[in-house]
């Protein structure tokens, strides 16, 4: 936190659940079902530790009490998926970014979406909110950060030009067509958000006695 100071927050992908086409599990409560019954044939692959699809996977696991079933990590969201689609493990915790060709092919489907509202290119796809799971926002984020030290005039004008950049409608479909959303807010908004995010991830790494690198 004594490190850096926030210029803006850029752009943002909500995280998401999902399985194989041919899972019996239609729903996240089906597959919570299936997990209870049966632990020990359930696994879930997830990114590095650390990093937001792993800690939502953490904390399904506390919430829905499934200490049996296993994360198994990978190096990457790319190989967290190719583990599910080859059924190395039963479900994935991962962003919506790789996720979301495999979702348009019909090769995984899609339990509950980390975020505040549907996305716009899978109406039909419940967040996890809707599907019985409230605060449950998780998502991949891209924030502008700056040197604690940078003076404040540089930094609010970065924040400006930044800003229109993001505002753009240009820069809003590019990021769009590469997954993401564009989300231009002011150094203030972002750092309010990243600082209680901080704390709520920090307790997630307790509870499941994740070990700090």
């Amino acid at each position: 936190k004594k490190d850096f100071v926030a210029v803006s927050e850029l752009a943002g992908v909500p995280n998401i659940f999902v399985v194989r086409k041919e899972s019996p599990a239609k729903t996240m409560k089906e597959f919570i079902e299936l997990a209870r019954k049966e632990p020990d044939k359930y696994n879930i692959s997830v990114p590095p530790i650390g990093t937001t699809p792993q800690l939502q996977a953490s904390l399904l696991k506390s919430r829905e009490n499934l200490p049996k079933v296993e994360e198994v990590v990978f190096k990457g969201g790319g190989d967290a998926l190719q583990a599910l689609l080859t059924s190395t493990v039963q479900i994935a915790s991962n962003s919506l970014g790789p996720a979301s060709p495999h979702i348009r092919a019909g090769t995984i489907r899609g339990l509950g979406l980390c975020a505040d509202t549907r996305w716009p290119d899978f109406p039909d796809m419940p967040t996890m909110e809707e599907a019985g799971y409230k605060d449950f926002v998780f998502a991949t984020d891209m924030a502008l950060l700056a040197p604690a030290k940078t003076p404040p005039d540089a930094v609010h004008w970065l924040e400006t030009e930044t800003l229109k950049v993001m505002s753009s409608p240009a820069m809003k479909e590019k990021l769009f067509k590469s997954g993401f959303l564009a989300r231009p807010k002011g150094g203030k908004e972002a750092w309010a958000r990243m600082t209680k995010e901080m704390g709520v991830f920090t307790d997630i790494i307790n509870s499941a006695h994740i070990p700090k690198l």
